[in-house]
């Protein structure tokens, strides 16, 4: 996606920016209102008028939940929290700041429902946070509390009214499917159980009742007006319902993504799970159909629009490495390496994985560091002290949910590593205690906002028993340039020496254990003669 431009409305309402044809991403945000963000593709003039909606949430819920980020006299932030209000008999939500840092003026805070975070109904102005919601932000002087309000608020759950003038051919039915199923979608997963206060764990009734959706969902993509509507409204069901319940049909749907949609269609960028279906299915697919698919891809390559070519190149890429083909590797990267790819995070993405110059690759000695510690007042982290150890970095954040998706595997690994025995069924394993001695130190660096959060993450979660180091969000853009990577999680295994064993899939979900013990057996020397 294209970026172009960003700023405030005029006094009118209005805002208007000159750009080049393409695809961008269209974000409209306003204080007490849900944002939209819209993936467009244009070639021509454009406009889009009308009113935001609201969130929808309850309407007085037994409890609040708060962040917080208490500020100092020079803006800098002094503490950040989340905290649960109860509400009072009034229906208010009384917010103590009693307990707040010394030298706080002000105090910025959001609402949180669900995981989406929006404006309070309090504040003595407002700031735009980078994903569309705002904080409040209020002056604390002669204040003691906050008696938050949510009547104030405009009323929830309200419709936006916009209207959409320019769109391309088939763009209208996409948008409007879209916002359709997403809603009831959303619904579905507000009643899902979330696992480790981020996965959805839905259970088998919520199962049956996606299943349904998908179904009927599918049946509507089907009734289009036309052969390239259904064609792209097919495109929307597979981002929309990316885990079928058969997964047979995910064969099913490559099938017919291979046989209708056009590799060059430059509509294609606008559905962001193209390449994740093809990469699953191929993970199993037979010779026959991995040749068609990598026919598809090689002239999806060719597509004017840079994210589906770089998608395309991308997953061609992975399959020549696996399969040890370094000549058609080479000539697959030096496409990526064109001009128009210049700039790209997708093209940055690919260089951290195939430049023959990359930071992080076998062979080459890991970076020097010297992280802090998540602990306050424990050493620092430093790699010298690692010399002769075998050791495995992992930079992840308690917001990441791929990152707390690993968690499980990460214990059981860690455990039969060391010899552990986790008590009882899952809950042994969330408690698991560190090894006296550890073959491969586990060395985690944080890119949290602050340390209370992996510290809480710990103590309700999973207890990680191993290093912990934190770099937090300020240091997250430093730590990723002198280390060459882009996006967590992010693992490397490196050896006594300082040399890269390991990097990247290798190190993930139910690669990681047999990696670990391979490189444990490559380092431990071969029994002589007896």
């Amino acid at each position: 996606m294209n970026g172009a431009t960003r700023g405030a409305l005029a006094a009118d309402g209005g805002f208007r920016v000159e750009i080049e044809p393409g695809s961008y991403f269209l974000g409209v945000a306003a204080v007490d209102h849900a944002p939209i963000i819209q993936n467009l593709l244009v070639n021509g003039p454009f406009e889009v008028e009308g009113n935001l909606g609201t969130y929808a949430r309850p309407q007085s819920p037994e409890a609040l939940q708060v962040n917080l980020q208490f500020l100092g006299p020079e803006r800098d932030t002094l503490a950040v929290e989340s905290r649960t209000v109860a509400r009072a008999p009034a229906g208010t939500y009384r917010l103590d700041l009693g307990g707040r840092p010394k030298r706080a003026v002000q105090l910025r805070y959001q609402l949180v429902d669900d995981g989406r975070t929006y404006n309070g109904p309090l504040a003595d102005s407002y700031e735009l946070e980078g994903d569309g919601d705002y904080w409040s932000v209020v002056d604390l002087a002669g204040r003691d509390a906050l008696e938050l309000d949510l009547a104030a608020l405009p009323p929830a759950g309200k419709p936006a009214q916009l209207e959409w003038r320019g769109e391309l051919p088939g763009m209208r039915a996409v948008r409007l499917y879209r916002d359709a199923w997403q809603a009831r979608i959303f619904e579905l997963h507000r009643s899902t159980p979330r696992e480790d206060g981020k996965l959805s764990v839905p259970d088998a009734i919520q199962q049956e009742r996606m299943a349904a959706l998908a179904a009927e969902a599918l049946a509507d993509a089907d009734a289009a007006a036309s052969d390239d509507e259904r064609m792209l409204l097919r495109l929307v069901h597979l981002e929309l319902f990316p885990f079928p319940k058969d997964p047979s049909d995910l064969r099913e749907q490559a099938d017919w993504l291979l046989a209708r949609a056009d590799p060059l269609d430059p509509r294609l960028v606008v559905f962001p799970n193209i390449h994740n279906l093809l990469e699953g299915v191929l993970r199993t697919a037979d010779e026959t159909f991995a040749a068609r698919a990598e026919t598809w891809l090689a002239r999806a390559a060719a597509n004017p629009e840079p994210e589906i070519a770089l998608g395309s190149l991308s997953l061609l890429l992975h399959r020549a490495r696996d399969r040890g083909l370094d000549a058609r590797v080479a000539e697959l990267y030096a496409s990526v390496r064109e001009p128009r790819f210049t700039g790209t995070y997708a093209a940055k993405s690919l260089a951290e994985q195939f430049d023959p110059d990359r930071t992080l690759q076998r062979g080459k000695p890991f970076p020097d560091f010297e992280f802090p510690a998540l602990a306050a007042g424990a050493p620092r982290v430093v790699q010298a002290d690692r010399r002769g150890r075998m050791y495995f970095v992992e930079f992840w954040a308690t917001w990441c949910g791929p990152c707390v998706g690993e968690m499980a595997g990460l214990h059981a690994a860690y455990a039969a590593i060391h010899d552990l025995q986790a008590g009882p069924g899952d809950d042994g394993l969330r408690k698991l205690g560190p090894a006296p001695r550890p073959r491969i130190e586990f060395v985690f660096v944080s890119t949290d906002q602050n340390p209370g959060d992996v510290q809480a993450f710990r103590d309700k979660h999973w207890s990680m028993p191993w290093t912990h180091a934190f770099v937090g969000r300020d240091g997250e853009a430093a730590t990723m340039a002198r280390f060459g990577f882009s996006g967590i999680p992010t693992g490397v295994l490196v050896d006594g020496t300082g040399t890269i064993i390991e990097v990247g899939a290798a190190l993930r979900g139910e690669q990681l254990l047999p990696t670990l013990e391979r490189a444990l057996a490559a380092a431990t020397p071969a029994a002589g003669p007896g």
